[in-house]
């Protein structure tokens, strides 16, 4: 590594939409990870009985988050990351240099970065997934966009149709997690949080990996054609495709929202044919958010909308533990072990209330350095060379 190089500005390469909604992202991120943590501790026994907030008004918020967040915002990061994959392919060009190189080191501080998250802060850590994804989309950098696209679909499509094999016999992907236990150390003080993330972390490791890669590495797929098409930069037929795109989601996607809805108030599950339809318009509705939010937007950086979101997205990774380390300290023997006090609608709430402050501060921080902290790590070792700390004034 070199010295460092002087301050600098904000990268005229960069893309506003796509800073856009990494920041809306986020929000749908927080949302899923702490309803899915805060339900998974506050279970003390075996099915769902023994959940500890089970009134009317909590089954009502955890069904608001499956139908509208669950399964939906990590594809739209997946998206993204497969865009921004040719976003650094021609940032290598333009520096002159092999682009395979940068992005195995980037693919490797990815990993170490969520290794660390995923042992000490929380167990459900999808970076290590993009990281080892990643290799995947470097073997298939020169593939044509139709030919992504069409990997990418087929992909979702054959995950989907998963859900209608017959059962296995196997009860749950979490045979392994003794509910009771886990209840109890992460009531705990730190060392029992402590030893209780060291020992699941492994384990939940396999789980998303076998669950979300196969959906994850599809819409990398999408993204790394959406991303050679430039779809972004909003060319012509761009807005065409966002109202497409959002109709698509609404009409597709949303008499399956009803059906889960209903199933939910009746006390019932979904069979598996609504599981794999949910499973397979879940890309569709996820689209329909992006499409919604570009649209809300505008075009440019002087969009109102943009101005608030895009800071947060351009410092994703940073936003993304920091929220792990808010809800490890609020739920968690880490801090004040309040899992078991908090019902669904005050976890939300206080979500809500992270993701107004991690908007403030990005936006604050970004006014000083070029990069979040995560992405100035990052950004040194990808590409062997210690970037500016400071914003150039």
């Amino acid at each position: 590594m070199t010295t460092p190089d002087p301050p600098v500005t904000v990268s005229p390469h960069r893309i506003a939409g796509l800073d856009a909604l990494r920041g809306f992202a986020l929000f749908g991120i927080l949302i899923t990870n702490v309803i899915v943590v805060s339900t998974l501790l506050t279970l003390v026994g075996v099915g769902e009985d023994a959940l500890l907030f089970d009134g009317t008004a909590d089954r009502a918020v955890l069904t608001v988050v499956d139908v509208l967040f669950l399964g939906k915002f990590f594809l739209l990061f997946s998206f993204l990351f497969g865009y921004s994959f040719t976003l650094q392919l021609e940032a290598a060009d333009r520096a002159g240099v092999a682009a395979v190189p940068r992005l195995l080191r980037r693919c490797g501080v990815l990993f170490a970065i969520g290794l660390v998250h995923c042992l000490f802060l929380w167990f459900g850590d999808i970076l290590t997934l993009y990281a080892m994804l990643c290799l995947i989309l470097i073997l298939l950098r020169k593939v044509r966009p139709l030919t992504a696209a069409l990997l990418g679909g087929g992909l979702l499509v054959a995950t989907s149709a998963l859900g209608l094999l017959p059962d296995d016999g196997s009860d749950s992907d979490l045979e392994f997690l003794d509910f009771s236990w886990a209840h109890e150390a992460y009531t705990g003080g730190p060392l029992d949080t402590l030893s209780a993330q060291l020992t699941l972390a492994p384990h939940f490791m396999g789980v998303i990996w076998a669950g979300q890669g196969p959906q994850a590495l599809g819409m990398f797929l999408l993204g790394l054609a959406a991303g050679k098409k430039r779809l972004l930069d909003g060319g012509p037929g761009f807005s065409a495709w966002l109202v497409r795109a959002q109709w698509t989601g609404l009409l597709a996607g949303g008499p399956v929202v009803v059906w889960v809805i209903a199933a939910a108030s009746d006390g019932g599950d979904l069979p598996a044919a609504g599981e794999a339809l949910q499973s397979l318009t879940n890309p569709l509705i996820t689209f329909a958010y992006a499409a919604t939010v570009l649209r809300l937007a505008g075009r440019g950086e002087r969009s109102r909308l943009v101005a608030v979101l895009a800071p947060a997205g351009r410092m994703a990774a940073t936003n993304y533990i920091v929220q792990s380390l808010v809800f490890a300290l609020v739920y968690t023997g880490y801090g004040l072990a309040l899992v078991d006090r908090v019902p669904p609608l005050g976890v939300i709430a206080i979500a809500v209330v992270t993701y107004v402050l991690q908007l403030a501060a990005s936006a604050w921080w970004l006014k000083r350095h070029p990069y979040g902290p995560v992405e100035w790590v990052m950004r040194a070792v990808t590409n062997a060379k210690i970037p500016a700390w400071r914003t150039r004034t």
